[in-house]
């Protein structure tokens, strides 16, 4: 038949024969190619994705409280903690008064002192635009010039289970230790609980009790 007879022109022949021969290799070739760039695609997807997860690992912590000899009272995690556990509670804003009100003439532990303070309050919380503005006005880097603030929390009473009354005496020297003033102040606390999401949360506040209000005022 006509339509299998070979070409007259001896190179569309040649070109015939080597399609027929060589044309299938070629496409099976640029098949292959195809489908190693895809896998190295995927591998690499791949590969970043599991990078990716393992920059997302989240720590949760355990918590177990002891006595004075070392046996453990009670253990569990953070969102399991009751209100009802007053002395961790008391311990914790004992803490935090004591890193709010502190002044040292060394930076490193005043910033300390600070990021202390920060740990317990959330942007969204009224406690926290309260202290923004006592520092604002009362820079502990300016006072430590000329004197410095030891802080000793003398009582701390729940009012209920989220809010809290804190005494604390304020003793105030100058910067050769001679002891310029002696105040005694009053303040309200209310605490929430929430679990920390983070490890650097973890480390500073690992029980996820922050100070959603607080007001304090010098007493007579």
């Amino acid at each position: 038949m006509a339509a299998n007879r070979a070409p007259d022109n001896p190179y569309l022949a040649a070109r015939l024969e080597w399609n027929e021969r060589y044309g299938s290799y070629v496409k099976a070739a640029a098949a292959w190619r195809i489908v190693g760039i895809l896998s190295l695609a995927m591998a690499v997807i791949g590969f970043g994705y599991a990078m990716y997860l393992s920059t997302q690992v989240k720590l949760v912590p355990y918590i177990v409280e002891v006595d004075k000899l070392g046996t453990a009272v009670t253990a569990g995690f953070p969102e399991q903690i009751e209100y009802a556990d007053v002395r961790v509670v008391r311990s914790t804003l004992g803490n935090f008064v004591t890193s709010f009100r502190s002044i040292t003439p060394d930076a490193v532990v005043q910033k300390q002192y600070i990021d202390r303070t920060y740990a317990l309050l959330r942007n969204s919380d009224p406690s926290t635009e309260k202290i923004n503005a006592w520092f604002r006005g009362n820079s502990p880097f300016e006072k430590a010039k000329s004197s410095t603030v030891a802080i000793e929390v003398n009582n701390i009473v729940a009012l209920s289970n989220q809010t809290y009354q804190i005494d604390w005496t304020e003793y105030e020297r100058d910067r050769k230790g001679k002891e310029t003033g002696t105040r005694r102040f009053r303040g309200i606390a209310t605490v929430a609980l929430t679990a920390p999401q983070d490890e650097a949360t973890i480390r500073l506040n690992p029980l996820g009790l922050y100070v959603r209000d607080f007001d304090w005022t010098a007493q007579l």
